[in-house]
């Protein structure tokens, strides 16, 4: 657990193009987050609050990261019966592709499925303060994405959520949730965890 952080850097770093490095995106260190703080910094960037969700636990995160689905920012896709969609055409395609993907999502049905990865295990990962559980639709997506991405939200992750409204408007059966990787106060991480990922106050 001590190089968490560290981890969650290098998936940020690991699913961003070469190109997209060579710019400042004011990524920071990670500092404790909650709802309140969440849902600010969202109104801030006007972006819809309505289905915010966070990781119950460090345990969880790291479950994430272990199942594959916690990359930031990226979009996690999940068909109907909630098995795994990649957007990915190849191993090399990085979350640039992300773009491209939503806008054409009317083939989204016929595209392969990974049975190993199902939605409800990343939903019993995450909560939110309403206590509901995301419901399935003929596309299911989670944006993951953080405070401490800085820019990358604005150019990612919330990019892909206009992306999406705009599908949604065109009729398309998709719902998505803004997945916070931030790590939590309600987490209640002790003095050695939070000095182990590096976690300020």
């Amino acid at each position: 657990m001590k190089n968490l952080f560290h981890i969650a850097i290098a998936l940020l770093l690991l699913t961003s193009c070469k190109s997209v490095l060579k710019k400042s995106y004011a990524v920071k260190n990670p500092k404790l987050e909650d709802q309140v703080s969440i849902k600010m910094f969202l109104h801030k960037k006007k972006i819809d609050t309505s289905n915010v969700y966070v990781f119950n636990n460090l345990m969880a995160y790291a479950g994430a990261s272990n199942l594959k689905l916690l990359s930031i920012p990226d979009a996690v896709f999940f068909n109907k019966e909630g098995f795994f969609v990649s957007y990915k055409k190849s191993a090399t395609d990085c979350n640039a592709k992300i773009d491209g993907f939503i806008s054409d999502l009317s083939s989204f049905s016929q595209l392969p499925k990974d049975e190993t990865k199902k939605m409800d295990d990343l939903v019993a990962l995450i909560n939110n303060n309403n206590n509901t559980i995301p419901t399935k639709a003929d596309i299911n997506v989670f944006i993951t994405w953080a405070v401490f991405a800085g820019k990358l939200n604005d150019e990612k992750a919330f990019e892909w959520v206009k992306l999406l409204n705009d599908a949604k408007k065109k009729g398309i059966n998709v719902n998505y949730y803004l997945l916070n990787c931030d790590f939590q106060k309600s987490w209640n991480l002790s003095k050695e965890e939070k000095e182990g990922i590096g976690i300020r106050e």
